[in-house]
């Protein structure tokens, strides 16, 4: 089965902090009303290595005008490793052919390291 991370995803905690502001006064947002920008995925599995299987459960942040993101990848053996892309946009995403985090010890190897955390 392959995943892909889509826009909703993606940005699912921005999406509760507007659910909570919308309930206070929707009028006051600084950012306006929210959208989807594409019904396509911003990031999918590529190629027969680490993120072959499926591309999932991304932490985004604001970093020096740069949309940083850090995301679960999986190979086909079902082994987890976390990746790096940035984004002008947050559509186009440009990634970094290595992972961030690989599995390195016991502990690790069976199933791999999962779901980054920015802040």
């Amino acid at each position: 089965m392959i995943y892909s991370i889509h826009s909703k995803t993606c940005f699912k905690v921005l999406t509760l902090l507007l659910a909570v502001s919308s309930a206070q006064d929707s009028a006051k947002l600084p950012f306006g009303p929210w959208h989807r920008l594409s019904e396509s995925p911003i990031i999918s599995p590529r190629g027969s290595g680490w993120e072959s299987a499926g591309t999932f459960n991304p932490a985004v942040i604001l970093r020096d005008g740069k949309i940083v993101m850090l995301y679960r990848a999986q190979d086909k053996s079902g082994t987890s490793r976390l990746g790096y892309a940035e984004s002008i946009d947050g559509v186009h995403l440009t990634r970094r052919a290595e992972t961030v985090l690989s599995p390195e010890i016991d502990s690790e190897q069976d199933g791999g390291l999962e779901d980054p955390r920015l802040v």
